[in-house]
């Protein structure tokens, strides 16, 4: 992969090379085209091993979109692509299953809930650098619910949103991942459950003026039933979104303004 330098600005393909911008990189992308045919990948001996990484790889990429689908009320929070870095972190859950041959390891969640807390949807103003202050957070994997408590939040003190927007507001999200198994049609979970179908429960509270004490509440949030057949983990993550006022006297949300992250999973 290259950059183009200053002064040389297009996108698009040009011969053989095709240039793009990516969400988090500051210069345009170029690549080469070319390579293989996809029959030469698809049958040939000398691809055995290109066979088992892709289709590896389309495991970790459909557990990333299993993520992002549980998070959907505050990807617009993130000012990177988040993608990139959860195929990362998913590679060492994949990596960690001795039971499957190379080319059909699973991405099991359940065994390694850890690996996604404190995931952070933003490089530059870090939820936790906004608030400065612990969340208690308690799963119940029974009930399918989750209970969120934000503390009292003074500004200056433990509490530092953007000043440049009058106005917030807090964002709790629960979801639920399957543990994904590889198939001849791709990673499933075992009851073949689609993302797609899948949504995950928020809560989000009215707006606060920014420069108010905020005194502190407790949420809680339930998820419908699973289709039963699939071990599952449960996703607790939290956001602050910022508003604007209009000559509605009603308050917008601020584009591209906020911070989140994967608070608790279990």
């Amino acid at each position: 992969m290259g950059k183009l330098e200053e002064g040389i600005f297009f996108t698009g393909s040009v011969g053989n090379l095709t240039a793009y911008r990516m969400r988090g990189v500051d210069k345009i992308i170029i690549r080469k085209k070319g390579g293989p045919t996809k029959k030469e990948i698809e049958e040939g001996r000398n691809f055995a091993r290109t066979r088992e990484t892709n289709a590896e790889f389309g495991g970790r990429a459909t557990a990333s979109r299993w993520i992002m689908r549980m998070m959907t009320p505050l990807k617009a929070l993130a000012d990177y692509n988040i993608a990139g870095q959860l195929n990362r972190l998913t590679t060492a859950v994949q990596r960690a299953d001795v039971t499957h041959s190379t080319g059909k390891r699973s991405v099991a969640l359940s065994r390694y809930p850890g690996v996604l807390e404190g995931f952070s949807l933003n490089k530059q103003a870090m939820f936790d650098s906004v608030v400065r202050a612990p969340l208690s957070v308690t799963i119940d994997h029974e009930t399918l619910t989750a209970r969120i408590s934000f503390p009292e939040l003074v500004p200056c003190i433990n509490f530092m949103p953007d000043r440049r927007h009058p106005y917030y507001s807090f964002i709790a999200v629960l979801g639920r991942i399957p543990d994904l198994h590889y198939t001849p049609e791709g990673y499933r979970p075992e009851n073949g459950e689609d993302p797609q179908q899948t949504s995950p429960t928020n809560y989000t509270m009215p707006w606060h003026p920014a420069v108010g004490i905020f005194a502190g509440t407790t949420v809680e949030i339930k998820l419908p039933p699973p289709p039963a057949g699939s071990p599952f983990t449960l996703m607790v993550s939290v956001g602050i979104r910022y508003g604007a006022p209009t000559e509605m006297d009603k308050i917008r949300q601020v584009e591209r303004a906020g911070s989140a992250k994967v608070l608790r999973v279990g």
